[in-house]
């Protein structure tokens, strides 16, 4: 007899979170999970060095955020550099890359007396 693994059950459970995120005077949401669509997108286009190329970002940002999110942004006039801020979050918080802190290496501590 083969036994049942509900894999519904956990991603349920995961999807009640959402990652809420605030740019260009708007409120955002984006799910917990990293999604599927964005790692086989993500491998779709990256290139021979392994990075993606420029005329390929709008699709992998689609991918990432979802299309409606992605072009109300945009229509919202959404700095190059605050989606970038978005995407480094999102990023951080689906693990890819490792999280910013805020702690600073090689700091002088305070002298004893």
């Amino acid at each position: 007899m083969s036994e049942f693994k509900d894999f519904d059950e956990a991603v349920e459970e995961a999807d009640d979170k959402k990652l809420s995120f605030k740019v260009a005077g708007k409120v955002y949401e984006a799910p917990a999970q990293l999604p599927a669509k964005v790692v086989l997108t993500q491998l779709k286009l990256t290139n021979e060095s392994g990075g993606i190329e420029q005329q390929n970002l709008g699709e992998w940002l689609t991918a990432l955020i979802g299309e409606e999110i992605f072009n109300d942004m945009l229509d919202n006039n959404v700095s190059w550099t605050q989606l970038e801020k978005v995407l480094n979050y999102l990023l951080q918080e689906y693990g890819v890359i490792p999280k910013e802190t805020d702690d600073v290496e090689g700091g002088e501590e305070e002298d004893p007396k």
